[in-house]
């Protein structure tokens, strides 16, 4: 058994406190125009809050405005959990507010040895007028390597199928099960990640492709419909969410998706937006 490494009003029945919130819910760029009004168009970024604690996983463009509510609630320490380093999951660090304050501390969870390396990258000159030791925030690097504890919350991480190589990753609080994979291309399913997310109560998945268009992107790192479909059968999930939206499906292709899932699966399913909350128990 893996060691675990520890860190440092209601609604519907719900604590006020305890949610998801998706700040960027699209892949690969972001997008802006009236065909992607509803769902948005920011690049990855999930926070979580439960009780005290605060996670953020991705930092991508939707990590802005994230930034910008955490300075106006004067927090001071978060934990970012990075999948990996391809541009849509960083471009928005520069732009995060707490990086520039010298009263926040940050800790990075990366699945790269040496991230410090590849983020001093992303401010160098000429690519951005702030060199990354310029910062004033308190930044701390971890590699991801075996199941965290932070507060009332157990983070657990399993290797995607991601040109690159990208984690993925399962939170487990008092009361649920829940998997977050937003980059992962699930054909072929594979046992050990049926196992990993098996009885998983909200499972939140990329399902970038159409079947057909998945024929033209095998290799590609990213899951077609079908095959989200059966991983969440298979997992039990109680319900999948899925985000990660390919930056050329407007509004109305995203509408078509979900009406697939619900025509084809038994599992609830729903397609998320920029902006959304998920309360959890």
């Amino acid at each position: 058994m893996a060691k675990t490494q520890q860190v440092g009003c209601h609604l519907f029945g719900a604590p006020v406190n305890h949610y998801l919130k998706f700040w960027g819910t699209r892949g690969s760029c972001p997008v802006s125009g009236p065909e992607y009004i509803q769902f948005g168009g920011n690049t990855a970024c999930l926070e979580m809050r439960y009780d005290q604690t605060i996670l953020i996983f991705d930092a991508g463009t939707g990590i802005r405005p994230l930034g910008k509510k955490l300075v106006q609630e004067k927090i001071k320490h978060i934990d970012l959990f990075l999948s990996h380093f391809h541009w849509d999951h960083l471009m928005g660090f520069p732009f995060f507010d707490l990086i520039y304050n010298p009263e926040s501390s940050i800790t990075i969870w990366s699945p790269q040895k040496s991230p410090e390396n590849l983020m001093e990258t992303l401010f160098a000159q000429p690519f951005f007028p702030i060199q990354f030791s310029a910062l004033k925030a308190k930044i701390t690097f971890k590699t991801v390597q075996e199941p965290v504890k932070i507060g009332p919350l157990a983070i657990h991480f399993h290797p995607a199928n991601h040109p690159g190589g990208a984690i993925l990753y399962k939170i487990v609080t008092p009361k649920e099960k829940i998997g977050y994979a937003s980059d992962n291309e699930s054909s072929p399913l594979s046992q050990d990640l049926i196992q990993f997310y098996n009885g998983i109560d909200l499972l939140i998945h990329e399902a970038q492709y159409f079947p057909e268009e998945y024929t033209h992107k095998k290799g590609w790192g990213h899951s077609n419909l079908t095959d989200v479909l059966q991983l969440a059968e298979k997992t039990h999930a109680h319900k999948l969410f899925v985000t990660h939206h390919d930056p050329m499906h407007t509004d109305t292709d995203l509408m078509k998706l979900a009406k697939m899932a619900g025509d084809q699966s038994s599992t609830p399913s729903e397609w998320l937006k920029d902006n959304q909350v998920i309360h959890l128990k």
